[in-house]
């Protein structure tokens, strides 16, 4: 077996990795459990919202209020994540959801009640900004099942 002699290395690179472990580099913005709570409140009124329709118990003059409240509230997340430095994914994930909120409007009205794959943008953008929101949870140190989720 081969041995490793320390007198050999460089003394820098024997404190490298402690160096390393010390640093905190931040990748995404801060997380938020304000932005957090509102993304999975969205993302259950949304469900519901999506299995009305499907069900075709909802007409789109019976869902206009939903689709400006959904609005509303991603208003809100984007104000809120644009406190943020390094938030910029978050920002381009809530302004596809948007759109993706725009389309699901513009195809309730003209078509009337939609199926599960014309809902599938916006599950998918919601699902995305959920996981974000769970990796800056546990990028953060937060606990996940004692913050709520």
């Amino acid at each position: 077996m081969a041995r490793i002699n320390l007198r050999s290395f460089p003394r820098g690179l024997l404190f490298l990795p402690f160096l390393l472990a010390s640093c905190a580099v931040m990748f995404v913005g801060k997380y938020d459990p304000v932005t957090d709570a509102a993304v999975q409140s969205l993302a259950k009124e949304t469900e519901i919202f999506i299995a009305d329709v499907v069900q075709g118990s909802r007409s789109y003059g019976e869902s206009a209020q939903f689709y400006r409240d959904a609005e509303g509230s991603l208003r809100a997340m984007e104000l809120r994540a644009g406190l943020y430095e390094k938030n910029e994914t978050e920002l381009q994930l809530i302004a596809k959801l948007r759109e993706s909120f725009k389309n699901l409007r513009t195809s309730h009205l003209e078509i009337g009640s939609f199926r599960d794959r014309e809902a599938e943008p916006v599950r998918s953008l919601l699902r995305s900004l959920l996981h974000h929101q769970l990796s800056k949870k546990r990028s953060a140190g937060v606990s996940a099942l004692g913050a709520g989720s």
